[in-house]
């Protein structure tokens, strides 16, 4: 006889373990010895049995590792993707949400505190109170500095984070313009310090908008 199991036991390879039971059976009432069978035939198909009886139990036990990593590979997937956004919204809350509060004490009210200052900036009074708002904004840029390396922005936001820092160095920027004006009243200065912190609300408003659609969208 040959040695092929399913040949052996006259099953598809496809057949299901039940079936391929049913089939043993059949032929064990035909070539059991008890029956008047041959003992050798007997033998290769109980041989022929096992093989296939071991086959289709390896194959589930492979199906439900399979299923079991796949459901694995899930719930990895879910707790990863559960686990950034938990991140993102802790970065928020504690990088970006304090950084941008500290940025619009700092730009907000720089054009009336230009304003006053335009009245007469040789007066000594509205020159110290427009240092004054200086010092106090390049005190609050350092807070910034400190606030924004405290925690590493979550893979991702690296863009976001990237643009975040952009924009407070540009505020960074300006105010040092706007010193230099103070030290030698060149004009130039104070027109470059203004357009850095324009150009800076720009980022910030663009960053508010994208904000809101991480938290709300993502």
């Amino acid at each position: 006889m040959t040695s092929d199991p399913y040949q052996i036991l006259k099953v598809h390879p496809k057949t299901n373990l039940q079936d391929i039971k049913k089939a043993y059976r059949e032929l064990v009432k035909i070539h059991h010895p008890d029956k008047g069978g041959d003992i050798k035939v007997m033998l290769e198909i109980n041989a022929a049995w096992e093989i296939l009886k071991t086959k289709h139990k390896n194959n589930k036990v492979n199906k439900i590792d399979n299923c079991n990593a796949n459901r694995e590979t899930r719930y990895k997937k879910e707790t990863t993707h559960s686990s950034q956004s938990e991140d993102i919204k802790t970065w928020f809350k504690n990088i970006y949400i304090p950084i941008d509060k500290l940025l619009g004490q700092i730009v907000n009210p720089l054009p009336a505190k230009i304003r006053d200052l335009s009245a007469d900036p040789y007066d000594e009074l509205l020159m110290d109170t427009f240092c004054l708002y200086l010092e106090k904004s390049k005190s609050k840029i350092n807070k910034v500095k400190i606030i924004y390396t405290s925690i590493a922005s979550p893979s991702l936001i690296k863009d976001f984070s990237l643009d975040l820092y952009h924009c407070l160095s540009q505020v960074e920027d300006g105010l040092n313009e706007l010193e230099r004006y103070t030290m030698g009243y060149v004009d130039n200065y104070l027109h470059d310090g203004k357009s850095m912190i324009a150009e800076a609300k720009k980022k910030r408003k663009f960053l508010q908008t994208n904000k809101k659609e991480w938290l709300f969208n993502k």
